[in-house]
């Protein structure tokens, strides 16, 4: 147990609501599919993962900024569609985060069990369906959210010998966001590890297929094409649509789940964009109104002036603004989602 004093620290919730929290820090928390510095820390007798990046760590690498982005990015969306009452067990739950913090930060709920590397060799034939099926299960989850994982991999999944979870969401990315090239080429999609087109919610099923096939057969690929021609029939019927098609041809979480005879719909979400177009209308047209006849509207949201060309001052005053503006419209609607939450 760490002997440092607690520590009060300012962060927002998945809705953007500002909080203080009081930390005590616990011990060094490691995880093999993380790079970023961790604690286990306790606020009110709750167990927390604090992932950070220190002054030192950023300016040798300052990369890890991005990846605290993409974990807090994908944290704060799963969050926002399933809400504090459905939120999926398979799935991290993020507590708080801050960014502009000379350390920042992401809370995250103490994750189910342990490492899945440790036990991934001695599952017996219904452990082995379990753990496929929550994999498959936080994958559905997360395609709801529109979020990718990114490196979907033994090192990222975790077991408590009933359940999966899947965790360290630092390669994270949206859908529809153009791809990032790279990664690790055991676990990424042909599509991802070009960089090629927009991100799709089935980049995640190619590794989860290589990690169901690595489960079963105790396979684990190492970036060259795996020979499946002596894989069990069933397997092949079940990796083959994911292993041999392009990505817009691949099934989704959903369909395997089906076809596995384990969809059940998933629990409920909503979207969280919902209801705000109306919102988004009203502003601009108020901001139209205030640049006047002839005024363009910028990248940058600045009234009536050339983007880029703003005193600085005034771009982030303006900025904040729409931000602020769009957060507690965000906050309001999120108040009313249960009405529209759907399955």
């Amino acid at each position: 147990m760490s002997s440092q004093p607690p520590e009060v620290v300012t962060c927002r919730d998945v809705f953007g609501r500002r909080r203080e929290i009081k930390l005590t820090d616990r011990s060094e928390f490691i995880t093999p599919g993380a790079v970023l510095e961790q604690r286990m820390v306790v606020a009110n007798d709750l167990v927390l993962v604090r992932k950070f990046v220190s002054p030192a760590a950023g300016r040798r690498q300052p990369y890890r900024y991005d990846l605290l982005d993409n974990e807090i990015r994908a944290g704060t969306r799963i969050g926002q569609v399933f809400g504090p009452r459905n939120h999926p067990d398979e799935l991290p739950r993020l507590v708080g985060y801050n960014m502009d913090d000379d350390e920042p930060f992401v809370l995250l709920r103490a994750y189910l069990g342990e490492p899945a590397a440790a036990a991934a060799t001695r599952l017996d034939d219904g452990q082995r369906r379990n753990f496929q099926l929550g994999l498959l299960r936080a994958l559905r989850c997360t395609a709801a959210a529109g979020v990718v994982h990114g490196a979907v991999g033994l090192s990222a999944v975790r077991w408590d010998g009933r359940r999966l979870q899947l965790v360290d969401f630092e390669s994270a990315e949206r859908a529809g966001e153009p791809r990032r090239a790279g990664g690790d080429p055991a676990i990424r999609s042909p599509e991802q590890r070009s960089g090629r087109g927009a991100v799709d919610v089935r980049d995640d099923v190619w590794g989860a297929a290589l990690l169901i096939r690595r489960i079963e057969l105790g396979v684990l690929g190492n970036g060259a094409w795996p020979d499946r021609t002596r894989d069990p029939e069933r397997l092949r019927a079940l990796l083959d649509p994911v292993l041999g098609r392009p990505v817009e041809e691949r099934p989704f979480p959903a369909d395997l789940l089906s076809r596995l005879r384990a969809d059940d719909g998933g629990p409920p979400f909503a979207d969280p964009e919902a209801g705000l177009a109306a919102g988004r209308a009203r502003f601009d047209e108020a901001e139209r109104i205030k640049r006047g006849p002839g005024q363009a509207a910028l990248p940058d949201g600045g009234p009536g002036e050339p983007a880029g060309r703003r005193g600085g001052r005034e771009r982030r005053a303006g900025r904040r603004s729409r931000k602020l503006f769009l957060l507690l419209l965000l906050v309001k609607t999120m108040a009313f989602a249960g009405s529209a939450v759907r399955r």
